[in-house]
């Protein structure tokens, strides 16, 4: 069962990620890609890649690097986290 929560989890942040970063992309921001996120936060690319494809968990301390390169803060990733629904885990989870 703990298993199942921790990977709702990963899900809910990866969904929340993409749609900062797609939202980046609409407003034609300088941050649209992995490695701009990575090079913005100091972090591997590979560690932003894992955290959007929920293929890993990120600390904390990453989790708000990546946010703060995407030019977003805690608040607006907490506000998207919340209104994921059941609904959009199954959607992404399908791609």
């Amino acid at each position: 069962m703990v298993d199942e929560a921790e990977h709702i989890i990963k899900l809910k942040i990866a969904i929340v990620l993409k749609s900062l970063l797609e939202q980046n992309k609409l407003e034609n921001k300088t941050t649209k890609s992995y490695n701009d996120i990575a090079l913005n936060a100091n972090i591997r690319k590979a560690t932003v890649s894992s955290s959007f494809n929920a293929q890993a968990s990120p600390n904390t301390i990453t989790l708000i690097k990546i946010i703060e390169a995407m030019g977003y803060n805690i608040v607006d990733f907490a506000k998207a986290y919340n209104s994921i629904s059941k609904i959009d885990i199954k959607d992404f989870k399908k791609d």
